[in-house]
């Protein structure tokens, strides 16, 4: 029979009250430290440290017989000021606790970052009686973190730039609520027709998956936008081949539209982004409403079919297209649309990111037409 392997010897001289359990329990205890992922450091009150667990000793070089009695204090890697050290007992003092990304040292002296989660354990009478530290090392998610910021950089240097000419003014606002974004827009310039013709997508999720299928998206949309052939077709034809593309039980909300300055009117066709704020200047009803219609998200039936609605745009008119990451708050908000101007909404959302109201993507595209004033927020 084999020789059982001798496990490491585990510290209990410390007022947890374990003794008030059996072996049994008490051997549960100590495999739990033992086998944990995260690294686990004990101190006593004064921080000499007293344990550390496996996981501590493979993220760190350090071996337990390295570091009892000395401080955790080895493990600095030089990186933070006197201040975040300051900071941390203040609120291990204060609130018991303390968490936050941290630079150590491996005992190699290489640097690396951990997320690191710091107690105060006390007694019953509310004496101090050790410190424990939980902590993991996140190089790799830092890492993954980089690749994320950086993909999100690049969506958003290839959105098209802000549309201006003596006839037609955009504004565009565009908020990744995480680095990568589920939206996305796009449009073409006619100018001999003197056409805008343009999409917004709002992808069902976040993150990378979602930017990856915005950007296939918007590839469908250069493919089609060129065709003669009606708005509504455009948009069955990118629906239909959008099913091969988009993952099973996943969907995409889009608008289309087509800005006609010859022709003074604006067409707009709705799948799943069912609602605009349309400005007109005419009647005697200065004010945006919400023009809202029924539409099918693509994706879901590779046979929906959609339907086109027009309406005029005179000098002075405006319309916004906007993602649910907007509208739910406009909704939410209560926002006074009917004494508001195409540029003092598109104020107003822009304000809601300085003041983290956003839970969502959230992309809105202002038009004025023949604006006196540019859109700038």
């Amino acid at each position: 029979m084999k020789e059982e392997k001798k496990r490491r010897p585990l510290s209990w001289n410390w007022t947890l009250n374990v003794m008030d359990y059996d072996e049994s329990t008490r051997h549960i205890f100590a495999q739990v430290f033992e086998f944990a992922q995260e690294g686990i450091c004990i101190t006593n009150p004064q921080g000499d440290i007293i344990y550390v667990n496996p996981a501590f000793t493979k993220t760190t070089g350090y071996t337990l017989e390295e570091v009892l009695g000395n401080n955790p204090r080895i493990l600095k890697s030089g990186r933070h000021p006197r201040e975040f050290y300051t900071e941390m007992w203040r609120d291990l003092t204060e609130k018991g606790q303390w968490q936050r990304e941290i630079w150590n040292k491996r005992k190699n002296g290489e640097i690396y970052p951990e997320w690191l989660n710091i107690h105060a354990v006390r007694n019953d009478e509310a004496v101090l009686t050790h410190y424990v530290a939980i902590f993991r090392d996140i190089t790799e998610d830092m890492l993954i973190r980089k690749e994320v910021q950086l993909a999100g950089k690049i969506q958003k240097n290839i959105l098209r730039s802000d549309f201006s000419n003596d006839n037609l003014k955009m504004k565009s606002i565009y908020l990744p609520y995480h680095h990568l974004s589920g939206d996305y827009y796009d449009y073409r310039w006619d100018e001999k027709n003197q056409i805008l013709k343009g999409f917004l997508f709002d992808v069902m999720g976040h993150g990378v998956a979602a930017a990856l299928q915005v950007t296939a998206l918007r590839v469908l949309f250069r493919q089609v936008v060129g065709r003669k052939i009606p708005l509504a077709e455009k948009v069955e034809w990118v629906n239909h081949e959008a099913k091969s593309i988009l993952p099973e039980d996943s969907f995409a909300a889009a608008i289309f539209f087509d800005i006609d300055i010859a022709q003074g009117k604006l067409s707009y066709v709705m799948a799943g982004i069912n609602h605009l704020l349309y400005y007109s200047s005419e009647n005697g009803q200065p004010g945006i409403r919400v023009l809202s219609q029924p539409g099918l998200f693509l994706g879901i039936s590779e046979h929906a079919e959609f339907e086109e609605h027009v309406c005029p745009l005179k000098i002075g008119d405006g319309v916004i297209f906007l993602t649910d990451g907007f509208y739910d708050l406009v909704q939410e908000k209560e926002c006074p649309l009917q004494v508001m101007t195409i540029e003092s909404t598109m104020h107003w959302l822009d304000s809601l990111s300085l003041r983290n109201e956003l839970n969502d993507d959230a992309t809105a595209l202002g038009f004025m037409v023949n604006a006196g004033c540019c859109l700038e927020a």
